[in-house]
């Protein structure tokens, strides 16, 4: 019989980077926040990083049945899990450096003032080169 600490220790474990993909996608979602297309992306690589999460959960739990059904088959099994996660994290991480580098305009970014109007601050004239110079 499988330990019930066990199981509950393995998706304990997990439960941070849960967190982290569930709070970010709901950030994600909001509208206005970012560019569409940036957005989806966003959206995306969380989806598949949540994805893998579940898969790293469900083979840690199943990993005792696994091993006790003999090495051929926990071999078969560990190199199937392990080509899907090889798979799986550099297409996540390559949707959120796509969504990063979605909407950036080609331009230069205008100047802008760091600090609030309230404190005072003027606006950053755009450099005019002088008139008149040899």
């Amino acid at each position: 019989m499988i330990d019930v600490r066990y199981l509950l220790v393995q998706v304990a474990m997990e439960l941070p980077t849960l967190a982290v993909l569930v709070t970010g996608g709901v950030l994600a979602s909001a509208r206005g926040r970012l560019p569409d297309a940036a957005r989806r992306l966003v959206l995306a690589g969380l989806v598949v990083l949540l994805v893998l999460t579940l898969i790293s959960v469900a083979w840690s739990v199943a990993l005792p049945w696994t091993a006790a059904e003999g090495p051929a088959r926990f071999g078969v099994l560990s190199l199937f899990v392990g080509v899907i996660r090889a798979l799986l994290l550099p297409a996540a991480v390559g949707l959120l450096v796509a969504a990063a580098l979605a909407g950036r305009g080609s331009g230069p970014v205008p100047a802008t003032s760091s600090a609030p109007a309230a404190w005072g601050a003027q606006p950053v004239e755009a450099y005019r080169p002088p008139t008149g110079t040899p």
